[in-house]
C-alpha cells in the first residue's frame, strides 16, 4: 500500500487536480487553501518555494491577487508521484 504523501506534495497535487497547468487556468492561493482546509499563507509559502525550485509559476491578476500554476517540470513532478 502506498504511503501518505508529504503535505507540500499534496499542495502540488491539488494544483494539478484543479487543472492549474497554464497561466489562463491559474488558481489563487486562497482557492488551494480552501480545498486543503489550511491557512492561505502556509499554502502560498509552499507554492512560492516550488516556484523558486522551478516547478510552478505565479503572477498577480488584474484584481491584485496572486495566482499559481504548474509549469512543465511541475506537471512531470506530480505525475511522478503516482509511479
Amino acid at each position: 500500500m502506498r504511503e501518505e504523501l508529504p503535505f507540500p506534495e499534496k499542495v502540488l497535487q491539488t494544483l494539478h487536480n484543479l487543472c492549474a497547468t497554464a497561466a489562463d487556468l491559474a488558481r489563487r492561493g486562497e482557492e488551494v487553501a480552501w480545498v486543503l482546509q489550511r491557512d492561505q499563507a502556509e499554502i502560498e509559502g509552499i507554492l512560492d518555494k516550488y516556484k523558486s525550485e522551478g516547478f510552478a509559476e505565479s503572477f498577480v491578476d488584474n484584481e491584485g491577487k496572486k495566482r499559481y500554476y504548474l509549469n512543465a517540470r511541475g506537471i512531470i513532478k506530480v505525475c511522478s508521484l503516482f509511479t
